[in-house]
């Protein structure tokens, strides 16, 4: 029998990109993401889309009196990451809206958060205390943009408001928002191994994926969107478990399913259903 088991420990962070999350770009730390903000590139640094703070892996295999072979391999990962980030959508002007910091990018995080903290210092249960301290006390107000026209006499904050021009409230998550959730996975495969004549081997065998059928979601690129898009949009303030289909007349029904794991390419996909391969080997 040999059996082995590991554990990791560990963070990965950056300071890049307002993390679209779900968009392969977002998921490269290397060359596609800019800074998030301009003036200070580490104002925002935190765990990446990727970060997942433990792993756990075993596997192993042991020979059973018969001539039959047991190999077992799961791994066991902590939930990804994502910031918490004011809706963009990339209209003119959109840096008197969403440009927190004067910088010149837009689609900032919200103020006093920084890249991966939802799932990490803020989840669905606390994302509204967040959501409503800042409605409270940034929401609907100017941005550094906009106070350089105040200030300059050329704009009041009414007709800022009065043209969209400011800060925009975000819709409170639902009751029941998800959160990201651990991948599951463990595989199991049994093979019997026979030989002939000191010669030929002949071993047939039964291989599952996903043994115990764990459900997994939000695996990237499909995962749920840090922006604040609210309802219906899949994103950190808009998704529920779901009814357990899709409607396309009903975007709200979905929920969470639109993020579960589906079938890989061949006959195996990390954290996919249940997936049952037999096998035959003719060693000679």
């Amino acid at each position: 029998m040999n059996f082995q088991v590991s554990y990791s420990l560990s963070n990965f962070s950056n300071t890049g990109g307002a993390q679209f999350t779900g968009t392969p770009g977002d998921s490269d730390q290397d060359f596609v993401l800019q800074a998030a903000d301009n003036d200070r590139p580490g104002r925002y640094y935190g765990p990446s889309l990727l970060d997942r703070t433990h792993q756990i892996s075993f596997g192993g295999y042991a020979d059973v009196p018969g001539g039959f072979r047991l190999g077992l391999i799961a791994h066991f990962y902590s939930p990804l990451s994502s910031g918490i980030i004011a809706p963009n959508f990339a209209n003119p002007g959109e840096i008197f809206r969403t440009d927190f910091t004067g910088d010149g990018s837009t689609g900032d995080p919200l103020p006093r958060t920084h890249l991966g903290q939802f799932d990490r210092s803020t989840n669905a249960h606390s994302l509204n205390s967040l959501i409503s301290n800042y409605n409270t006390t940034q929401g609907n107000q100017a941005t550094p943009a906009g106070n350089v026209l105040i200030q300059n006499g050329l704009m009041t904050l009414q007709d800022l408001q009065t043209l969209g021009g400011v800060s925009p409230l975000i819709d409170p998550a639902p009751s029941n928002q998800v959160d990201f959730t651990w991948l599951r996975a463990l595989d199991l495969r049994l093979a019997w191994r026979y030989t002939f004549h000191d010669r030929f081997t002949i071993e047939p065998s039964v291989g599952f994926y996903n043994l115990p059928n764990f459900t997994n979601f939000n695996l990237p690129p499909n995962t749920m969107n840090g922006i604040l898009f609210g309802a219906g949009n899949g994103s950190i303030n808009g998704t529920t478990p779901g009814t357990g289909r899709c409607d396309p007349n009903d975007p709200n029904a979905c929920g969470n399913n639109a993020f579960r794991v589906g079938n890989g390419t061949g006959v195996y996909g990390l954290g996919a259903q249940r997936q049952i391969e037999f096998g035959l080997r003719l060693i000679f």
